[in-house]
C-alpha cells in the first residue's frame, strides 16, 4: 500500500461499529484492571479516565501503517520489512503518547519523585511500552486483516463488473429483437423503408456492440446510440414520434457506465408512443443541481397502467443499478401531468 492511500484506510476502519466497540472495551478493561489492582493516580481524575481510550484508538491507527507500507500497490508487507518498520515506528509514537499524557497530566515537575518512586517508573508510563509487543501483533493482524478485506473487495467489483457486462449484453440482443418486431410490418407496407431500416439496424448493432462492453462511456455515446436506434424508429413511427432533447453541452463529456438511457427511451416508445394511434412527443434531458445528476425520459403517449409490470429494459437496468451504490441510484417511473416519466437519479460530485 502507498502511503497516500493511509487516510482513506484509517478512515474506513473507523466508520466501522466493531472499530468503536474494540476502543469501548479495551478502554473500561484498562480502566477497571487499574482500580481493582488499587493502583495509585499520577495523573488527574480526566486524564486517568480518557488514557487507556486515547491509547487503543492511536493504536487501533497506528499499528498497522508499517504493516501496509509497501511503496507500491502490493497490501502489506513481507513479515521481515514490516517488522523492521513496526519496531521504531512503534517506538516512536508509544513513547511520544507516553511523554504527551504525562506533560499533561502532571504538569512541569512531574519528573519529581514523590517519595515512593519515581514517576518514569509509575504503572502509567509503564502501561505504554508494555503495550509495544501488543502494537506489533496487533498491527500485524489489523493489516493483515485488511489485506483479506482489500483481497475481497477486489474479487467483489471483478465479479460485479462481470456481472454488469453480463447484464449489458443481455440487454443487446433484446434492443435488437424489438427494432426487428417493430419494423416486421414495413416488409408488406413499404419494402424500400424496411431496406432503409435493416441498413439502419447493422449500424445500431455495430454499435451496441462497441458500447455495451465498456464499463464507462462519455454520455455523448449514448446519446449517438440513442439517435440511431430514435432513427429506426422514426422510419416505422413516422409523424407519430417528436422528439425534443434537453441537453446541455457539459452532458456530453460525462464518463457513465453504459446503456443508462436507451433502455428508458426504448420503454418510452415500446409503451407509451408506439401503443397510442396519436402517438406523442418524446423528451430526453439531462440536469443537475449541487450533488446530483438526473437522466430523465418523457413522453405524451399512452398513459401508465394502474396495474403495470417492468419489462426486460427496465427491469435489467435496476439490476444493474443495484451494483453501483457508490452512485446511490434512484430510478423511478411516474406520471407528471400529460408526461410519463423515467427518472434516474444519481449522487455526483462535480469538479467544476
Amino acid at each position: 500500500m502507498r502511503a497516500a492511500a493511509f487516510p482513506a484506510y484509517t478512515l474506513r476502519k473507523f466508520r466501522t461499529p466493531s472499530t468503536w466497540g474494540a476502543i469501548l472495551v479495551y478502554g473500561l478493561a484498562w480502566t477497571v484492571g487499574r482500580l481493582l489492582l488499587g493502583m495509585p493516580e499520577f495523573l488527574s481524575p480526566s486524564a486517568e479516565f480518557l488514557v487507556p481510550f486515547l491509547f487503543v484508538t492511536a493504536l487501533i491507527a497506528l499499528a498497522p501503517l508499517p504493516w501496509l507500507w509497501t511503496r507500491d500497490d502490493h497490501p502489506m508487507a513481507r513479515p521481515v520489512r514490516g517488522l523492521l518498520q513496526a519496531i521504531p515506528w512503534n517506538l516512536a509514537w508509544i513513547s511520544m503518547l507516553a511523554w504527551t499524557c504525562l506533560t499533561i497530566g502532571l504538569g512541569p515537575d512531574w519528573t519529581r519523585t514523590d517519595g515512593r518512586f519515581h514517576h518514569l517508573l509509575n504503572p502509567t508510563l509503564g502501561f505504554f511500552f508494555l503495550n509495544f509487543p501488543l502494537a506489533l501483533i496487533l498491527g500485524w493482524f489489523l493489516a493483515d486483516k485488511e489485506r483479506a478485506e482489500a483481497s475481497g473487495r477486489e474479487l467483489k467489483a471483478l465479479a460485479d463488473q462481470a456481472r454488469a457486462q453480463a447484464l449489458q449484453a443481455q440487454l443487446s440482443p433484446h434492443v435488437l429483437f424489438n427494432v426487428l418486431s417493430g419494423l416486421t410490418e414495413l416488409v408488406h407496407e413499404d419494402a424500400d423503408a424496411a431496406e432503409e431500416a435493416l441498413v439502419g439496424l447493422t449500424e445500431l448493432y455495430r454499435q451496441l456492440t462497441t458500447h455495451g462492453s465498456a464499463l464507462k462511456v462519455p454520455l455523448r455515446a449514448e446519446r449517438d446510440l440513442i439517435e440511431r436506434y430514435l432513427e429506426l424508429e422514426e422510419i416505422r413511427l413516422g409523424d407519430r414520434l417528436t422528439l425534443e432533447w434537453e441537453w446541455p453541452p457539459w452532458a456530453d463529456g460525462l464518463e457513465l457506465p453504459p446503456l443508462l438511457l436507451q433502455p428508458m427511451v426504448e420503454n418510452a416508445i415500446k409503451h407509451g408512443i408506439s401503443p397510442d394511434p396519436e402517438g406523442g412527443i418524446l423528451r430526453v434531458s439531462v440536469q443537475r443541481d449541487q450533488e446530483r445528476l438526473v437522466l430523465a425520459v418523457a413522453n405524451t403517449g399512452k398513459p401508465l397502467p394502474e396495474i403495470r409490470t417492468e419489462g426486460t429494459g427496465l427491469g435489467n437496468l435496476r439490476q444493474r443499478l443495484a451494483l453501483l451504490p457508490v452512485l446511490a441510484p434512484v430510478l423511478e417511473l411516474d406520471q407528471v401531468g400529460g408526461w410519463t416519466r423515467a427518472k434516474l437519479t444519481l449522487a455526483w460530485r462535480w469538479t467544476a
